[in-house]
């Protein structure tokens, strides 16, 4: 039976680090939060990158295929096996370093934040390997999320490494209603994307005042929608925006610059930087390396940076990434606070179902449509 731990701890207080540090000192396996991370580049397709630590460890070829086979149809990636794996998307990524770990048979295994970017479908996916897994999983998390409740042990870290047993965790607030909902400002007809697979039809619109959460499963056209709408990309049918901000999935790659208030001025100039940098509330951090800021704040600064030039429309893509339990409150505070400007909408993408449910004034939602 399995023996898991579910550490608890807010951004800044070096949950990443102790996580790397269980799994160096009892050799278990470790995903961490970054999961694109453990791609490890060398492999030009899925199926391929599936079998790199297997090849290490002197896996028996057939026995390989097998398994890999197995875990492309758990795993939700038959369809992308023969993709490059630097394509896929976050949740797909993550699904991926998750299968790559398991699929070398560890004894035990350190999961850092791992629901980040899953869907629904995966996250239950993961609960039932987890319950199934033989050895002892370590959950290292910034929230208390889905897998919270399947643990046997409940610890906070604190400082230095210490642990305490848990205690309640902080509410993660509520975003508000709108003040008043506008004009269309983001409109989506008949868009068709192309990528690896062609997503789409998709069709919708944003109206002003309104925080409009965007669902789908993993590699549904979300993220491509936003990129398209910021003219990342091409695409066939129309849209129709009149300016806006996007804020990415990654962290740490989409950083720059040597402090919070050069990020955030990038094209819009210091005295715009340090008014994006008060709104969302991060002036203490305005000359800190934003590789230096906790996890939560760094986060914050991506959605400054989106919104620094006013947008009408702010594009946040799976915002919750890397975010703590205050960082949900923080989050939808900034949200509400910018739907309620004059003409400003906010859509964004996300995963947690639930808290999205409780923060948005109406959610859309995207058909697997692939081809």
């Amino acid at each position: 039976m399995t023996v898991t731990t579910h550490i608890w701890a807010p951004s800044g207080t070096g949950l990443s680090e102790h996580a790397w540090q269980l799994a160096e000192s009892t050799g278990a396996a470790w995903v961490g939060n970054n999961a694109a991370a453990h791609i490890t580049l060398l492999r030009s397709t899925v199926e391929e990158e599936l079998a790199v630590g297997m090849e290490q460890r002197g896996v028996e070829k057939e026995t390989m295929r097998t398994r890999i086979q197995e875990a492309l149809t758990l795993w939700g990636l038959r369809e992308a096996a023969g993709q490059d794996p630097t394509t896929l998307s976050t949740g797909q990524t993550r699904r991926l370093a998750i299968a790559a770990a398991l699929l070398t048979r560890p004894d035990a295994l350190v999961l850092d934040c791992p629901t980040d970017g899953l869907d629904a479908e995966s996250v239950e996916t993961l609960r039932a390997t987890l319950r199934a897994f033989p050895g002892e999983v370590t959950v290292y998390d910034r929230v208390c999320g889905a897998l919270f409740s399947d643990a046997n042990s409940h610890l906070t870290l604190i400082s230095d490494g210490e642990l305490k047993p848990w205690a309640d965790e902080v509410p993660r607030g509520e975003c508000g209603e709108a003040k008043s909902i506008g004009e269309v400002v983001f409109r989506a007809e008949d868009v068709r994307i192309r990528r690896v697979h062609e997503v789409g039809p998709i069709d919708l619109e944003v109206r002003a005042g309104t925080v409009t959460h965007l669902a789908g499963r993993n590699g549904c056209g979300k993220t491509s929608l936003l990129m398209a709408a910021m003219g990342l990309l091409d695409y066939a049918g129309t849209i129709d925006v009149n300016s806006a901000g996007w804020a990415p999935t990654p962290l740490d790659e989409s950083i720059t610059q040597r402090t919070a208030l050069r990020e955030v001025s990038q094209g819009a100039g210091e005295k715009v930087g340090r008014e994006a940098l008060e709104f969302v509330g991060l002036e203490q951090y305005a000359e800190q390396h934003p590789l230096d800021m906790p996890a939560s704040a760094r986060r914050m600064l991506l959605v400054a940076c989106a919104m620094a030039r006013k947008p009408q429309v702010l594009l946040l893509d799976e915002p919750t990434v890397g975010l703590d339990t205050a960082g949900y409150g923080w989050l939808a505070r900034v949200m509400r606070a910018y739907a309620d400007q004059d003409n400003r909408a906010v859509l964004w993408t996300c995963h947690d179902a639930e808290f999205a449910g409780r923060v948005s004034d109406v959610s859309l939602s995207l058909p697997q449509n692939r081809r």
